[in-house]
């Protein structure tokens, strides 16, 4: 979502007040602090939404209309997975 909306790693640690460190530490999938998410979910300007488990099948089908299907083996990313896992080559250190 980061890249999404143009931001840098830096550029969004400095609009919530965070290091460049925390930004990356959440991307890497670390464990932060409820406080940070929220930062980062507001200078995204997106909205944080728990998803009951049993109900995440339903909301994916939603975020992907079109209902892409995988072949034998291969693996498609669900609408959840491209909005919000970013790939491990990162543009900021």
């Amino acid at each position: 979502m980061r890249r999404s909306r143009g931001f840098s790693q830096s550029a969004l640690a400095e609009r919530t007040r965070r290091t460049q460190a925390r930004v990356a530490a959440v991307e890497g999938r670390g464990d932060p602090q409820l406080s940070t998410i929220l930062a980062l979910t507001e200078a995204l300007r997106a909205v944080l939404v728990p998803v009951p488990v049993e109900r995440l099948a339903e909301v994916e089908r939603l975020l992907d209309p079109q209902g892409r299907q995988a072949a034998p083996g291969e693996h498609v990313p669900s609408a959840l997975e491209e909005l919000f896992i970013a790939p491990d080559d990162e543009d900021d250190p």
